[in-house]
């Protein structure tokens, strides 16, 4: 394993986190923002894939899981 993807792995897992609390909370950001950044990250976890950086890669779809999940939440909460 090479050390870069150690650190940006340890990054992204920390960015992971730091969504939870917009995951619970009632608060979300707009849809389109977060598919914005699902597209964006997944796009990001292909270019790590590229550099078999696999860590990396897969904490970055986890990113964009997260994402993909408060775009759903503010999807149903815009329909309420």
């Amino acid at each position: 394993m090479r050390w870069q993807d150690t650190v940006i792995s340890i990054a992204q897992l920390c960015f992971v986190l730091a969504m939870l609390p917009s995951i619970r909370s009632n608060d979300k950001p707009a849809a389109a923002t977060s598919i914005m950044n699902v597209v964006l990250v997944c796009t990001i976890a292909a270019s790590l894939l590229s550099l078999k950086l696999w860590f990396s890669a897969v904490t970055a779809l986890a990113i964009a899981a997260t994402w993909a999940l408060l775009a759903v939440q503010k999807v149903k909460l815009d329909k309420k």
